[in-house]
């Protein structure tokens, strides 16, 4: 069959793919095309492929924080996959080269359709085991652009808590993935995880998009890895941290938790206070380091 599409300029690219703006002969109509190399995948990766695309295709215009899939094919050397194109740019890009900075109630806005979006997920039984800034993505140059979850290349499948069979939230995937700094410490240590890698990856990007940096960077993979293990960060350096809410910081602290069933739920995350618009608020400390916080005047 003819192409339907004819190529154009490059927008991102990775390992085993390149993201090019692709541009439909007929309509006229602009998108990203995620073209995936078959030559530079091993037989296991190339498993991949089809669970993404199912994922895609049942998630696609469910959600508004949810990358849309509009088309997909393949040939002898590529899989295609054609979707929604977002001309925003990433949050990471965001978050480093943006003037002014976001603000505080820029950053909860955001995270608060990061957590929707995984929220959803969540209710239909994938974890998507890489968030991270770069996998976030505004849909439109505008201030108030909406941002959408993309990127479901290492999503996992593990049922949704209704589903029929038993496939509840207690079933655990073993693959070691993801990108660390984002990794969660049962992640980093290959044991048995589900849902809860999707929020500690949360907590990180909200430390990230607040500061500029991850709470784990280090000098080598090593170090980085055992402070994600022993969830060794701290709220610094002081005066970036000085004006960051307590509401916000209770909320990172929430969610960077050893334990996985200690760790906020997506809808548990979508309840509190930060997400809410309030930055004050009465509740117990998460760890020693965080005090109790009084309620407002």
């Amino acid at each position: 069959m003819p192409c339907k599409y004819r190529t154009g300029r490059v927008l991102g690219s990775g390992t085993y793919a390149v993201v090019r703006e692709m541009i439909h002969i007929t309509t006229g109509e602009h998108y990203a095309g995620k073209i995936i190399s078959k030559r530079l995948m091993d037989d296991q990766h190339l498993l991949t492929i089809p669970s993404e695309i199912n994922i895609l295709k049942r998630l696609s215009r469910k959600h508004e924080n949810i990358l849309t899939l509009v088309d997909y094919f393949e040939t002898p050397n590529n899989v295609y996959l054609i979707t929604e194109l977002c001309t925003g740019g990433e949050l990471f890009e965001h978050i480093l080269c943006r003037k002014p900075a976001f603000t505080e109630h820029d950053a909860a806005l955001v995270m608060r359709q990061i957590v929707e979006g995984v929220n959803f997920l969540h209710m239909h039984g994938i974890v998507h085991r890489d968030l991270k800034a770069e996998n976030c993505l505004f849909k439109t140059p505008a201030a108030d652009s909406a941002l959408v979850i993309a990127d479901f290349g290492m999503s996992g499948i593990i049922g949704a808590a209704d589903s029929p069979g038993g496939l509840e939230n207690n079933r655990t995937l073993t693959t070691h993935c993801g990108t660390p700094g984002y990794m969660a410490p049962e992640m980093v240590l290959k044991m048995g995880y589900g849902k809860p890698v999707d929020m500690w990856a949360i907590g990180v990007v909200a430390y990230f998009v607040l500061c500029g940096h991850t709470p784990f960077e280090r000098d080598n993979p090593r170090a980085e890895a055992h402070a994600v293990v022993s969830c060794d960060y701290a709220f610094e350096p002081e005066d970036q941290w000085r004006h960051i809410s307590p509401a916000a910081q209770h909320f990172i602290a929430a969610l960077l938790i050893y334990s996985p069933d200690k760790r906020m739920t997506a809808k548990q995350a979508l309840d509190h206070p930060w997400l809410q618009g309030r930055t004050r608020m009465i509740m117990p400390p998460v760890s020693p380091s965080l005090p109790h916080v009084d309620a407002p005047a």
